[in-house]
């Protein structure tokens, strides 16, 4: 299930390529059910660093997008 609202900003109208998103977790989470401990999850956690907005999604853009990073 995906989790958060998607960014909605400028941001989301520019190419992929183009856009000021990260990944934060990619293709995993850190949940409560598994100890806090990294689990393989069809989602990955996204972040716009424009507006700040995060969310979860399994989509294929998610692939060209860059790790944050820290």
């Amino acid at each position: 299930m995906s989790q958060g609202q998607a960014c909605h900003c400028a941001e989301s109208r520019k190419p992929v390529a183009e856009r000021q998103w990260r990944v934060l977790q990619r293709r995993c989470n850190y949940s409560a059910f598994s100890g806090y401990h990294r689990t393989a999850s069809d989602y990955s956690a996204v972040q716009c660093t424009a507006c700040g907005v995060w969310w979860r999604t399994k989509a294929a853009y998610v692939h060209q997008l860059p790790d944050a990073e820290g």
